[in-house]
């Protein structure tokens, strides 16, 4: 308890409530001397008590350890209260810790205006100690497991944020940050919208989208989930699964949404390619058991055809559509040497193929086809590239192929420009058309054989192509270009040190760059 000067005994008073500084002498050395020592001279009691400052101790022994406690340096130790006094008349607060005098007479001895705390108000003093030493600890572990969430929730490289139930931003990961290029107090305390970086980037959260997971999660109370698919700024189809979960009050509602978006395009990639393998195998076999139990009756359809349409003793009429005969068989057989081409297994590299002379023959081949169609054809090749390892007669046909989807992407004619050159250890051929657009649909499955879509439809050339190419070690790649059109790249494994080279394509082609054919 408090007593101030002149009140005493009649009365026990608060220590007043100002702004003030207390200089403080403790009287005795009884249970709580240290705690009360700590209280004074200690900082981590400034959050809770006024500024205090130690005039001095009475009562502690020239033997007592604790006069070499770091808290009592360069504080006076007297003998008595008295002297305490004299020697700090500006003394405003005086603690009894069992110094042997009574209440009265210390109240009586105090400069005027001090306030004495005796020894029951002294474990208040302690308590509060101790419920601050208990309190530091606490914020300390607190201030851990934050740190450590926080530094697990920043090196996630996925997005991660906190949604509050109305779709505000509570608080967000490092992720989100970088990728948004903005700092987390331009996006705390906005809508989700905000964590979208461009029409193009699926969002985290729309709450006008009854599909949305966000809204999902915050109807139901559960777990929900979506598969988006997006064009990038290169060009190149992404995959992002978006998860959100609900973080329930205390009154049963949704407070919270917690938002995962994870960026699964190189899994979703591998497992579609896995598929497409197998399909591309199946396929394979069927193509290549038809075309052999088709061939035989075929070429006797065809070679009865032919002595019909040569008969001359046969009406006009009968030899033409003997005649007509003739030709779609002969179109059927050039289809089922397609599907023996697709069927066919890749044996081993044997020889090399140079890339540039490559492009130069399948341009011969495509161009009139392409001329007539009103399309160009512009060529930039990188002269002495690394020749491939690749057999020659395929790589002409896949470049064939290419440019003959490229042809076929532009029925009102247009350009396709054709360029060569070196990525790390690959040698890159790639071949763009300036198209009539392509969706994230047609970059899905463009390799998918027999695959019709929105504005485009693919036979077996393209699903060849990625077939010989991953045969040999290479791979293909699709991007989509500004204003729709398409480019395809063959990224080939260059041919090793020793491997005997083809005749047909030993020698280096060059063209002028840009040189249009």
């Amino acid at each position: 308890m408090t007593q101030h000067r002149g009140d005493f005994p009649e009365s026990y008073c608060v220590i007043d409530a100002d702004d003030r500084d207390y200089l403080v002498g403790v009287v005795g050395t009884g249970p709580g001397f240290d705690t009360i020592l700590e209280i004074v001279a200690g900082e981590e009691f400034r959050e809770f008590l006024p500024p205090m400052r130690l005039a001095g101790v009475v009562g502690l022994a020239p033997d007592d350890p604790r006069r070499r406690s770091p808290l009592l340096a360069g504080v006076p130790v007297h003998a008595g209260y008295a002297e305490l006094f004299a020697a700090s008349p500006d003394i405003n607060l005086v603690v009894e810790l069992g110094s042997g005098a009574s209440p009265r007479e210390l109240a009586a001895a105090m400069p005027p205006g001090a306030s004495l705390l005796d020894r029951t108000a002294s474990l208040f003093l302690c308590a509060l100690s101790n419920a601050v030493s208990v309190g530091a600890h606490c914020r300390m572990r607190l201030d851990h497991q934050k740190l450590l969430l926080e530094a697990i929730v920043d090196e996630v490289q996925e997005d991660i944020a906190l949604l509050s139930a109305a779709g505000i931003v509570e608080d967000l990961n490092r992720n989100i940050l970088r990728r948004l290029g903005k700092a987390k107090d331009d996006l705390v305390g906005q809508p989700c919208r905000v964590l979208q970086a461009g029409p193009d980037d699926p969002p985290l959260c729309d709450p006008d989208d009854v599909a949305c997971p966000f809204r999902v999660a915050l109807a139901t109370g559960k777990k929900a989930e979506r598969l988006h698919t997006a064009v990038s700024a290169e060009g190149r189809l992404r995959y992002y699964r978006t998860y959100t979960y609900p973080i329930i009050d205390p009154t049963g509602r949704v407070g919270h949404v917690v938002v995962f978006r994870r960026d699964i395009t190189d899994r979703t990639v591998g497992e579609m390619s896995a598929r497409q393998a197998e399909r591309i195998e199946t396929m394979g076999r069927l193509s290549s058991y038809l075309a052999h139990e088709l061939r035989n009756p075929m070429f006797a359809a065809a070679g009865f055809a032919r002595r019909l349409a040569a008969m001359e003793e046969l009406p006009e009429a009968a030899r033409e559509r003997a005649g007509i005969v003739v030709e779609e068989l002969t179109r059927m057989e050039a289809m089922l040497k397609q599907f023996l081409e697709f069927a066919r297994p890749v044996g081993q590299v044997t020889g090399e193929a140079d890339a540039n002379r490559a492009v130069l023959s399948a341009v011969e081949a495509v161009r009139p086809e392409a001329e007539s169609r009103g399309v160009g054809i512009s060529v930039a090749l990188v002269p002495g590239v690394a020749a491939v390892g690749f057999d020659p007669a395929l790589l002409k046909q896949c470049l064939v192929n290419l440019l003959r989807n490229a042809v076929d992407a532009m029925p009102g004619g247009g350009l396709v420009t054709v360029t060569s050159g070196r990525d790390a250890d690959r040698v890159r051929v790639r071949v763009a058309d300036s198209g009539r657009g392509i969706t994230s649909e047609n970059l899905e499955n463009m390799f998918s054989p027999f695959y019709k879509g929105e504005h485009c439809e693919y036979g077996l050339g393209l699903a060849m192509v990625k077939k010989v190419v991953d045969d040999f070690g290479g791979a293909v790649e699709a991007v989509g270009q500004p204003g729709g059109s398409c480019a395809i790249t063959l990224h080939l494994p260059p041919a090793l040190a020793g491997t005997p080279v083809s005749g047909e394509t030993a020698s280096t082609a060059t063209t002028p760059s840009g040189g249009l054919l």
